[in-house]
């Protein structure tokens, strides 16, 4: 009993004088973790990952598109968006025109940059899931 006793003290101080772990400033990482995860959805990819005894999360491409469709749709009627912009992107998309269709999708954006509008839609619809994403990536890595 003795020894017991002996054991659960130097437990007690142990626990009592241990150094707090050091607070990590993870700004950065979740950064770096929304710009990658951001590059897959533009490459036509699902971002997706599941944390130890929790559902799978993520954003699929399709969730992806259908922010991008609306982010579109509200800019139809702007100044600088012609009212045929959506019909000739499909009738360029149908003649295998990637040139034509490029431009009437930039157009139909409607901003000076229309790659950086895309990737921020991404990232928008990424940053909520970034720490737990992280979380996640160091789980896996330790098994």
């Amino acid at each position: 009993m003795e020894s017991s006793m002996r054991a659960l003290r130097a437990e007690q101080w142990r626990y009592d004088n241990a150094e707090p772990e050091p607070e990590i400033n993870n700004d950065e990482a979740e950064c770096a973790w929304v710009d990658n995860a951001a590059q897959d959805l533009l490459d036509g990819n699902n971002v997706q990952f599941q944390r130890r005894l929790r559902g799978k999360q993520g954003v699929t491409f399709d969730q992806f598109a259908v922010a991008v469709d609306e982010f579109v749709m509200s800019q139809l009627g702007s100044s600088g968006v012609s009212p045929s912009v959506l019909g000739r992107l499909v009738l360029a998309a149908k003649r295998k025109d990637v040139s034509e269709a490029r431009g009437a999708a930039d157009e139909a954006i409607g901003c000076s940059d229309p790659n950086d509008a895309l990737l921020e839609i991404a990232r928008s619809l990424l940053r909520p899931l970034a720490s737990d994403g992280l979380i996640a990536q160091a789980e896996d890595a330790e098994l």
